[in-house]
């Protein structure tokens, strides 16, 4: 299904009406009528409740839907198989665009269409996935990697190297303090930077609540129990960073200059990100430590210890079921459920 090219349209449903009642004194509403605008106020309250980052994400993937529709001289609400595999054609020719990146592009293009009310026919969607798999394979034989890749977990070897490597000084111990609970509770960047100081309360001789207000999976509050090595207690490093900042409210993790001045200000999710992999390379680890190395090595570590897919996602926010989990999961399972362990090689 087409219509008329407008690049000018942004990436949300349309504007719906906040009531469906009729007040300007014209006809009544048929039964019709009323049903399109609950349909359209349905689609807006949706809409609303995808998470910020989540609505930018597919926000710029529908800008990225706009270019590609622009330079396919095609309607910018077309829906067809040409049109969604011509989009995946698009990102990898034009874009080298890694895997991940255009699955993303792909699925914000869709969530854009049809916030415009334009059915995207299941055949359509289907054939264009068929096509993102078929670039993945052909990069794989290759030995093209396009991207980041995904992130290396952080074992807990790694993570007591990381501890060791933080200077004494007060921004060593915010990057300890980040690290571990990071860790702990397998926060993304964007949680541990929203964090308050009054987020994070005491559950006496069990350890601390993070409380992360509301998530993708809804209210969150997370359990940090008290480590059993120094080096590695998320508990004790919290406290001696609050200690040493002077901290009864505000945000949790903040900006230390060179004299160990704390600033008011919260630190960035960007600006976490960047703590990490400092940390990773003070301990001078052979790879690159980013924020999703935390979320990864927390579900890894776990389930190496036994952890089942309901603990591992209470744990780290992720929804029931996550396909995450379970490639997590399969890192480990491989070996500890090998079907060969057992047979007498």
């Amino acid at each position: 299904m087409t219509a008329q090219h407008d690049n000018s349209r942004e990436p949300a449903v349309p504007d719906a009406p906040t009531s469906i009642v009729n007040t300007s004194g014209e006809r009544p509403l048929s039964p019709h009528d009323r049903l399109a605008a609950l349909d359209s106020v349905a689609a807006a309250y949706v809409a609303e409740q995808r998470p910020a980052n989540t609505r930018k994400a597919y926000a710029d993937a529908w800008r990225i839907w706009q270019d590609y529709t622009r330079d396919a001289g095609i309607p910018v609400l077309s829906s067809t198989v040409g049109a969604l595999v011509g989009f995946v054609r698009w990102l990898e020719t034009t874009k080298a665009a890694s895997v991940a990146t255009i699955d993303a592009r792909l699925t914000g293009a869709v969530v854009g269409l049809r916030g415009y009310g334009i059915p995207v026919d299941q055949e359509a969607s289907r054939a264009a996935w068929n096509a993102l798999k078929g670039y993945e394979r052909r990069l794989a034989e290759a030995g093209i990697v396009r991207g980041r890749g995904k992130a290396q977990p952080v074992t807990l070897a790694h993570l007591r190297a990381m501890s060791r490597a933080c200077p004494s000084s007060v921004a060593g111990l915010r990057d300890r303090a980040v690290l571990l609970l990071g860790f702990t509770i397998a926060a993304r960047r964007s949680e541990l930077a929203g964090l308050r100081v009054t987020d994070l309360v005491s559950a006496g001789s069990d350890g601390l609540l993070a409380r992360l207000g509301y998530t993708k999976t809804g209210p969150d509050e997370r359990a940090v129990p008290y480590g059993v090595h120094r080096d590695t207690c998320p508990v004790s490093a919290w406290h001696a960073w609050r200690q040493a900042a002077g901290m009864t409210e505000g945000p949790a993790f903040r900006r230390v200059d060179r004299h160990d001045h704390v600033f008011a200000a919260g630190l960035s999710a960007q600006a976490i990100g960047e703590v990490i992999a400092r940390c990773g390379k003070r301990a001078e680890l052979p790879f690159r430590i980013t924020g999703h190395s935390l979320r990864a090595g927390l579900a890894t570590e776990a389930r190496r210890n036994g952890a089942d897919h309901k603990a591992v996602c209470d744990q780290g926010g992720w929804s029931y079921g996550s396909k995450a989990v379970h490639g997590y999961f399969h890192t480990v399972d491989r070996w500890s459920d090998n079907a060969v362990r057992d047979i007498g090689l």
